[in-house]
C-alpha cells in the first residue's frame, strides 16, 4: 500500500504549511508527497514555504499560474487586483534558487499511475474543474484513470463510472471515499487560502493498494495560525485583503 500526502494551493503560507505537515506526521507515516501547483502567490513566505517542501519525501510537484506569473511566464493583467499585487511582490521576493527551482517544474507530470496537474490536464494553468461537462472535456487529455489537481480551493471528488455517469461530492473534514470508477479527479483542497467557507487548512492522503484495486482517498481540515499567517502577509505590504480573507475561508 502506497500513501500519498496531497497538497495544492498553499500560497507562500508557511504557518499552514507547517500545522499540515506536523497533522499528517502523526496520522500516518506517508511514502511521496505531491504538491499540485500554486506554493507561491498571496503569502509573505513563498521561499520559506518552497524550501520546507523540497525537504520532503518522495516529493513530485508541478507548477501551478502562480508559478508561472512569478517567473515572467504568463501575464497578470488577467489576475484581479489583488492577485496581481501579490503576484509583482512575488517577482521580487522570490530567491535565485527557488526562482530556478520553480522554473524546472512540469505543467503535468504523473506519479505511480496517476496524473497530476494544477488546473485540468487539458489546461493546466488556467482551467477549473467544477462541473461534470469540464471533466468530460479532459479525459482524452490523460490517460491515466485518476488525476489529483488542485486550482478552485475547494475539496472535491469527481468519479465516472462504467455507465457514464458522474458523481461529484464536495469533502468536509474526515470524509473518505473509495474510487471505484473508470476515471476520476480528486482535489484535496487548499492549504493556505481555503475557498468553501472552512478557514482551516486542507489536504486529503491518497491510499493505493499495490494491485491498484480501488484507491481511496481520505480528505483532513487542520487548524494553524491563521494569525501569524495574517501578520506576515500586513507586515510585507500585500494586499490587507488577501489577510481578511484567511479568517473566512473565502
Amino acid at each position: 500500500m502506497s500513501r500519498v500526502l496531497l497538497l495544492s494551493d498553499i500560497h507562500a503560507n508557511l504557518p499552514a504549511l507547517e500545522a499540515v505537515i506536523d497533522d499528517a506526521d502523526k496520522r500516518c507515516q506517508f511514502d511521496e508527497v505531491w504538491v499540485l501547483g500554486d506554493s507561491v502567490g498571496y503569502g509573505a513566505q513563498p521561499n520559506e514555504v518552497v524550501e520546507r517542501l523540497r525537504t520532503l519525501p518522495g516529493l513530485a510537484i508541478v507548477k501551478g499560474n502562480h508559478e508561472a506569473a512569478a517567473l515572467g511566464e504568463i501575464s497578470i493583467d488577467s489576475f484581479n487586483p489583488s492577485a496581481a499585487a501579490a503576484a509583482a511582490w512575488t517577482v521580487d521576493a522570490l530567491s535565485s534558487d527557488v526562482r530556478d527551482f520553480l522554473s524546472k517544474l512540469p505543467l503535468v507530470t504523473s506519479s505511480s499511475g496517476v496524473t497530476l496537474c494544477h488546473g485540468t490536464p487539458r489546461n493546466p494553468i488556467w482551467e477549473y474543474l467544477f462541473t461534470s461537462q469540464t471533466a468530460d472535456l479532459n479525459l482524452d487529455h490523460f490517460d491515466t484513470a485518476g488525476c489529483v489537481h488542485g486550482h478552485t480551493h475547494i475539496p472535491s471528488v469527481f468519479g465516472r463510472d462504467a455507465a457514464g455517469n458522474w458523481h461529484i461530492n464536495q469533502a468536509r473534514d474526515a470524509d473518505a471515499f473509495q474510487l471505484e470508477f473508470t476515471r476520476w479527479f480528486v482535489n484535496p483542497g487548499s492549504v493556505g487560502q481555503p475557498r468553501d467557507g472552512d478557514a482551516r487548512a486542507s489536504y486529503a492522503f491518497l491510499s493505493i493498494p499495490e494491485d491498484w484495486n480501488t484507491p481511496r482517498i481520505q480528505f483532513r481540515r487542520v487548524e494553524y495560525d491563521v494569525a501569524a499567517a495574517q501578520d506576515l502577509i500586513l507586515a510585507s505590504d500585500l494586499p490587507s485583503t488577501l489577510a481578511y480573507r484567511l479568517s473566512i475561508g473565502r
